[in-house]
């Protein structure tokens, strides 16, 4: 007998890592594919050797504490450093107490579907947006509401129109305003204090989710949006997965104490705390190794990246194809010319053993099919250099059937 209900025969697989497993099954066969699709950061730059001093170091001090049971909040000494730690972005009027340890961004996300999500209310984003946090916003019931964008990021003019015109509850306002996912674009500081004042006009919240912000190409971090915030309205999620390793899970989320308290009752109910080693690894790791050091490392490594993708693509796409250059983060969104079909597209490249991912698994309304998102960070210069010309002869094939 299956299991069901409708919350769970309503769920869907992840758009995007329905790509991976493809590349999964070829790679079984032996088949090496160059994938542009993954959100990965490049594990080649994981410091291995620091968190395995770390771990000894936590045995020899700690003993079985390090894996014992432990506090639904987070460590407390990681969470008082990542109240200086954000301070990096201009984030300064906070204590530990309003933060909460989550695993990874993904499971903070989660919590605030869970949380504030109400049958029949909208969630505004960014249109396009990261497809992990659409799917999770619809499937506790969200209505997803999209609103266009501009190298400045989310339409300031556009967002308070469809404040003005929604007559259901707006649980919250999403936005990735640095190096966004999948565009690299950017939300101006002008932009970020007006989202918080519609906040506060339209009595809804910002959720502010903040993966990419550190990794800069020109080492300027903006404020967050957060900064700005003197109501109470934004909730920010952080997230140490790009910037030392994805697999340790660490993640916070910011807000007001009685928030917090909220959803560290929902944390009780759910895995009642995050893992106490990985807490650890990354407490030591940004108070006591080297991180400033490893980011320079990795954005060095990311721009050149970056310069030589969006150098073949502007060389060997189809004219009339547009590249959005990312001031940072991991992606490049590109508009191909008008009428093509990038997810129809797909297995055609494939064949060529080249993944990328369809614009169209990013947009909330269905638009999109004629853009992909390139992913630069885990595919060396020598190959970005040879596979894009492919790609772009591929594209130029299929335009011709």
């Amino acid at each position: 007998m299956v299991i069901s209900s409708k919350f769970l025969d309503a769920l869907t697989p992840s758009s995007i890592r329905s790509i991976t497993a493809k590349i999964r099954d070829k790679a079984k066969d032996g088949i090496q594919v160059v994938s542009f699709a993954g959100g990965l950061p490049s594990k080649e730059f994981f410091p291995l050797e620091d968190l395995r001093r770390i771990t000894d170091q936590v045995f020899e001090e700690e003993g079985g504490e390090a894996i014992q049971y432990a506090a639904s909040d987070g460590y407390d000494p990681l969470r008082q450093y990542l109240v200086e730690f954000m301070k990096r972005y201009q984030v300064n009027n906070i204590d530990y107490k309003n933060i909460l340890i989550t695993s990874g961004a993904q499971q903070g996300l989660a919590y605030l579907s869970k949380g504030m999500i109400e049958p029949g209310s909208v969630v505004i984003v960014e249109n396009p947006s990261y497809p992990g946090a659409l799917d999770t916003f619809r499937s506790y019931g969200a209505e997803i509401v999209g609103v266009s964008m501009d190298d400045d990021g989310m339409k300031m003019d556009v967002l308070e129109q469809m404040l003005q015109q929604q007559h259901k509850k707006v649980a919250f306002i999403y936005t990735i305003a640095d190096f966004q996912n999948p565009t690299g674009r950017c939300m101006s500081i002008e932009r970020r204090k007006k989202l918080v004042e519609l906040a506060e006009t339209y009595d809804t919240f910002v959720v502010e989710d903040g993966p990419y912000s550190l990794i800069s190409f020109d080492g300027q971090v903006m404020p967050a949006i957060k900064s700005f915030d003197t109501y109470g309205r934004v909730i920010y999620s952080g997230s140490t997965s790009k910037t030392i390793a994805p697999g340790l899970r660490i993640g916070w989320l910011i807000a007001d104490h009685e928030s917090i308290t909220k959803l560290v009752y929902l944390k009780m109910r759910d895995d009642l705390q995050v893992n106490n080693i990985a807490q650890r690894q990354v407490y030591h790791y940004l108070k006591d190794c080297d991180f400033d050091g490893h980011l320079k490392t990795v954005i060095d490594v990311y721009r050149r990246r970056r310069d030589v993708m969006a150098e073949a693509v502007r060389a060997s796409f189809p004219e009339g194809t547009r590249v959005i250059l990312p001031g940072g983060g991991l992606f490049m969104w590109v508009d191909l010319p008008e009428g093509t079909d990038a997810l129809e597209m797909f297995d055609f490249v494939f064949q060529k053993n080249i993944a990328y991912v369809p614009g169209q698994f990013f947009c909330c309304d269905g638009s999109g099919k004629n853009a992909m998102r390139l992913n630069f960070s885990t595919t060396g210069e020598e190959d970005i250099a040879r596979c894009i010309p492919i790609l772009g002869e591929m594209i130029k094939q299929y335009l011709k059937k």
